[in-house]
């Protein structure tokens, strides 16, 4: 089995976690420090330690939640300058880790499990789940800006972003309300969608990422969904 798989399945980080563990030396393998990628184990003879502590095969329950994180949350495991995380809003039992980051201004979906797995595959390019959110901006011009997001491509200086599906719910004087949909994650893709756009995004929220929804969760509230 692939060490970063292992590491995946025993809810300890996701694979692309896991491999930046290995790129940081930071996982040994039968005491010696491995930091190549795709090096294969026998979970039942060889021996794991990530940051000097023994990683142990577990039989425990996979667990994921669905969050809806508030704004100013930052969707990482802990925090070096103290701001609240993602995992301050869930129980600490099982150990669950954040699949995929919304950045701390954007606020909605974000899905903690313990299913290395399913968070690989939720965030891996080549699976290109769909994920959908609103934006709530004031612009100069909506017309233009919705116009041109019905065009269903926004070019960018690293690449067009392709937008999947578009609803307006607002559009009047300077506001500008919609969901949008996409499927890749570049970084704050929908925010400099919206800048090239000229729209002015006072509020974002991510409402749905794959199959999962946030509909009936509150703020800062989660559901246990396995």
């Amino acid at each position: 089995m692939r060490l970063n798989k292992y590491i995946a399945q025993q809810g300890y980080a996701s694979r692309r976690k896991a491999d930046e563990l290995i790129k940081s030396s930071q996982v040994k393998v039968n005491n010696k420090v491995v930091t190549e990628m795709g090096v294969m184990i026998n979970p039942d003879k060889d021996k794991v330690v990530i940051s000097g502590e023994p990683l142990e095969q577990n039989k425990q329950v996979i667990t994921t939640y669905i969050l809806n994180k508030p704004k100013g949350v930052v969707t990482t495991a802990s925090d070096p300058q103290g701001h609240k995380t993602v995992l301050d809003f869930v129980p600490e039992k099982p150990r669950v880790f954040p699949c995929g980051r919304l950045d701390a201004e954007t606020m909605g979906l974000v899905l903690l499990t313990n299913d290395g797995n399913l968070c690989y595959q939720l965030t891996h390019p080549k699976f290109e789940h769909k994920k959908t959110y609103l934006v709530e901006g004031v612009c100069r011009n909506p017309k233009y800006a919705t116009d041109e997001l019905k065009k269903g491509v926004i070019h960018l200086p690293d690449g067009d972003a392709k937008i999947d599906d578009l609803k307006v719910i607002k559009s009047s004087g300077n506001k500008l309300n919609f969901f949008i949909t996409i499927h890749e994650g570049r970084n704050r893709i929908v925010r400099r969608i919206c800048a090239k756009l000229g729209v002015e995004v006072i509020n974002l929220t991510r409402t749905e990422l794959g199959e999962y929804s946030l509909e009936g969760i509150a703020p800062g509230k989660f559901k246990k969904v396995s």
